[in-house]
């Protein structure tokens, strides 16, 4: 079972994304906000993938092939510095539909494999250490399946944490529970599949997909919230206790470079 991680990096195109930032060139490379994605990229997504059990993924990358040559760089640096050259591929596009150039480019480079797992994952979001082991595990299971006609289905992970972060520092945590959502969600299908990740309304997958969600009682995913969030979801339950972010290490060992400092509750 190949894996890959799909992600969108300051992708000027048609995918969904709705922030302000998205239709403007200006806004979308600006060297702040691009100091911020970089920030958040390197503390958070790019450690969990660094430090998963199963090492054996690739991560694409759609960006922009407008942005200015010293972000393009200091991707391509942050990417090679974490997961080495030989499992990231930096795709830049003009404006175009981000789901098509992915499920093309997997079409054309996984043409080899039987079977792939797409997995989205947001620049500035985490998965567990495990996630890539566990994942496709559930996704061989989802492609012996002999019941289901349509040889593309959907695995969810409904449970993970929503991560507070301010001014670029890492606060806490919230318990978030939310079957289909985009934080892991992946296709498992053949490279010729028609679908992509990012081409469907993932809160709709259930109801027009076949897929399975994983619901178990420990998280497989970070989503972060701050002011800077390009489509802003707040959390919904109370931050978790001290206690519970040592626990949460388990999963996401990268937050002891962020929490390790916390006094532990009497």
């Amino acid at each position: 079972m190949k894996l890959v991680f799909e992600t969108r990096f300051s992708y000027i195109g048609h995918s969904g994304w709705k922030s302000e930032a998205s239709k403007d060139p200006d806004l979308l490379f600006a060297d702040d906000r691009m100091a911020y994605r970089f920030d958040l990229f390197s503390k958070i997504t790019l450690p969990s993938l660094a430090e998963q059990t199963d090492e054996d993924f690739d991560l694409l990358i759609l960006t922009s092939k407008f942005m200015p040559q010293k972000h393009k760089e200091e991707l391509r640096r942050l990417c090679h510095r974490f997961l080495g050259e030989d499992r990231v591929q930096i795709l830049e596009f003009g404006a175009f539909k981000a789901g098509r150039l992915f499920r093309n480019h997997v079409r054309d480079t996984y043409a080899q494999h039987p079977w792939v797992a797409q997995v989205v994952l947001d620049d500035d979001d985490a998965v567990s250490a495990d996630f890539v082991e566990v994942c496709k595990a559930e996704a061989r299971k989802l492609a012996a399946s002999e019941y289901e006609e349509d040889d593309s289905r959907f695995l969810s992970f409904a449970r993970g944490f929503s991560l507070q972060v301010e001014n670029g520092v890492l606060q806490n945590l919230s318990p978030k529970h939310s079957p289909y959502i985009n934080l892991g969600l992946t296709l498992v299908a053949p490279p010729t599949t028609s679908k992509n990740p990012f081409l469907v309304s993932h809160l709709a997958v259930g109801e027009r997909h076949p897929g399975y969600v994983v619901n178990t009682i420990r998280p497989f995913y970070l989503r972060t919230v701050h002011d800077f969030n390009d489509s802003r979801t707040p959390h919904k339950t109370a931050w978790i206790s001290p206690e519970e972010i040592v626990e949460a290490q388990r999963y996401f060992p990268f937050l002891k470079n962020h929490f390790n400092t916390l006094p532990i509750a009497a």
